[in-house]
């Protein structure tokens, strides 16, 4: 991010914000023969004046209406601006044959001479915002060697930024001669340790948005599903800065886009925490979230710097978290401990290192966060398919003995068809059917047995549950089953009250098991 206040440890927090843009400038110091350190212009004693469109030629910057301020004092928001700094090369540079440039990182259009020559412009300042052409946040202008000199170099610098959306308290954040690379390949490389937790908030929003629409808590799953797709967008935007050369209007709406993801991310998983724990209505939910959501936005509007508006706003809703899981926990909820700890690890690691957490760390802590509710999530989809289980294995029992039930009291009866003389058969009679062809071999208790016309499929469908089908040509009554035998090869039979059997094919041997247990 690029946006702080300006004292105590607010400045702190503006260096280390700018940390991967401080590689350019604090590199070691090469050896003789080695590419050239990037060097800043003069920081401190930098003359502003003010500049118009009619200027043809920079001011006299001695003049009573220039005043000198430090650089990032500059203020260029809504305003057209001259400045004079100087900057000192050595022979290193002058005689490496790496091409130099010098880099601009801020936000402004700008136009730059150095001892009179003019580079190439980075849009272009004007006194308004229809007049004005919107430059680089962060750009290269190649210098050509021969207009360097050793020792003190004149820098002249033309500024203004009328097309921005917000007015930053610090929106000039570099200025200085090296080789010339591009600024915003040189901030990815910083980025990347951050970039490879993008995989994980992507998998972690499939997941959760799936089970949200197959599984049975969809609020939850949904939140969830939010809080990876908020920290998705949180990295994209806080990583953009090393992956687009965007011009310097889009800064604007990546501060917004970094403040909005880490809020929503931090305000989705405690929805998610009270749905969870509270056990409160809808309702009393929905009042409880909007509640907590306002006291961060509070904290967001009165804070100053984007860097501030987007770690206490979390800050705030991390505090809030960490109270309300402490206190379910303590009331016998245990597991609410284990997500306290997150909201701890969250604020400390925050309160520590400040912007450093903002440009990495919370990324691979929230990673840590979705990866450890993807792991009990997934306990809870095999917790339940196990319940569902269950209860299945135990309606097949019931639906088995209200059949039998049935069957005592007043049995079923199946019509059956030989040689156009139509039978009604109790079905309590019969111990098992035979396919053979196209008849039916009716086997019944007292051992009698019976060819009916049709087949085993046709039949299977009209007859009670306590009937399965064994075998492709077998279908038996479950009441009059004495044994299950099974031999070596995985083929099994059925042994009947009545002496018979009947063949169950190793394939249905499973099913077969499990159906007699539920009878």
């Amino acid at each position: 991010m690029a946006e702080t206040p300006v004292t105590g440890s607010a400045m702190l927090w503006h260096m280390n914000m700018l940390l991967p843009l401080l590689l350019l400038v604090i590199q070691a110091a090469p050896a003789p023969t080695a590419n050239p350190q990037f060097l800043r212009v003069d920081f401190e004693d930098i003359r502003v004046c003010p500049a118009r469109d009619t200027d043809e030629q920079w001011p006299d910057f001695s003049s009573e209406q220039c005043e000198t301020q430090s650089f990032y004092e500059i203020d260029p928001q809504g305003t057209h601006l001259w400045l004079q700094t100087r900057i000192e090369l050595d022979e290193r540079h002058l005689r490496s044959t790496v091409p130099l440039g010098l880099a601009i990182l801020g936000k402004a259009s700008s136009r730059v001479w150095i001892n009179g020559h003019a580079l190439s412009p980075n849009g272009r300042p004007a006194d308004s915002a229809e007049d004005e052409e919107p430059g680089l946040m962060d750009t290269s202008l190649f210098v050509p060697r021969d207009i360097l000199r050793v020792g003190e170099n004149s820098v002249i610098v033309r500024l203004s930024s009328h097309n921005g959306y917000l007015h930053l308290t610090h929106p000039m954040h570099m200025l200085a001669i090296g080789p010339y690379v591009s600024p915003t390949r040189q901030t990815l490389v910083a980025y990347w340790p951050a970039m490879i937790t993008f995989g994980a908030f992507a998998l972690a929003f499939v997941f959760f948005a799936v089970s949200a629409i197959r599984g049975t808590d969809r609020e939850g799953q949904a939140l969830l599903a939010g809080a990876a797709l908020f920290a998705g967008f949180q990295l994209f935007a806080e990583t953009a800065r090393g992956t687009i050369a965007y011009s310097y209007p889009l800064h604007d709406l990546r501060l917004i886009a970094i403040t909005a993801g880490i809020n929503l991310f931090a305000l989705s998983f405690l929805a998610y925490l009270v749905k969870r724990f509270s056990g409160w209505t809808a309702r009393l939910r929905w009042f409880v979230n909007a509640g907590a959501a306002l006291i961060a936005l509070g904290v967001i509007f009165t804070a100053v710097g984007y860097d501030t508006k987007a770690g206490y706003g979390f800050l705030t809703t991390c505090l809030i978290t960490l109270a309300a899981t402490l206190y379910w926990g303590l009331k016998g909820q245990r597991l609410a401990f284990a997500f306290a700890g997150f909201a701890a690890v969250f604020a400390g690691s925050l309160l520590i290192l400040q912007s450093q957490f903002l440009d990495l760390h919370f990324f691979y802590i929230a990673a840590a966060l979705l990866a450890f509710l993807f792991w009990q999530s997934a306990l809870e989809l095999i917790r339940e398919r196990r319940n569902r289980q269950i209860e299945e294995h135990r309606a097949a029992q019931l639906e088995v003995a209200l059949s039998q039930a049935r069957q005592k009291s007043a049995p079923d009866q199946i019509q059956l068809v030989s040689s156009g003389r139509v039978d009604y058969i109790a079905t309590d009679t019969i111990t098992q059917l035979k396919g053979a062809g196209d008849y039916v071999e009716v086997n019944f208790e007292s051992g009698q047995t019976k060819l009916y016309n049709g087949g085993l499929t046709q039949l299977e469908s009209d007859l009670p549950p306590t009937f399965l089908r064994v075998h492709r040509s077998h279908i038996v009554n479950t009441a009059f089953v004495s044994a299950l035998e099974r031999d070596a090869s995985g083929i099994g039979k059925l042994v009947l009250s009545n002496g018979s059997e009947a063949p169950v094919s190793r394939r249905i041997m499973p099913k077969v098991r499990s159906a007699l247990e539920a009878s």
